[in-house]
């Protein structure tokens, strides 16, 4: 997540590393909860969401407390740089 919110930060894009909680899905845990961290970013949060859908290729988060948050727990550090140009094209 902190590589993923610097990288942004170079972009100009406010970003930072929050703490947060995923979910496990579905089946015998429907409501279970993980603690994750997620990269949080500032700005009109539905404007933001909207933006990340619409791309070619849609980044998917989730709005809590006014920001978009990009939950980091199904992501490999490898995807790093991938997520953070998906984000500032979504968000140019």
């Amino acid at each position: 997540a902190e590589a993923v919110a610097a990288t942004l930060a170079g972009y100009g894009l406010r970003a930072e590393v929050v703490e947060s909680e995923a979910t496990v899905g579905g089946g015998a845990f429907p409501t279970a909860r993980i603690p994750s961290s997620a990269v949080a970013l500032d700005g009109d949060a539905v404007a933001t969401e909207a933006r990340l859908r619409a791309g070619a290729i849609p980044v998917i988060g989730r709005i809590a407390d006014g920001r978009v948050l990009l939950d980091m727990r199904s992501m490999l550090e490898s995807e790093d740089a991938t997520l953070a140009t998906l984000v500032r094209v979504a968000l140019s």
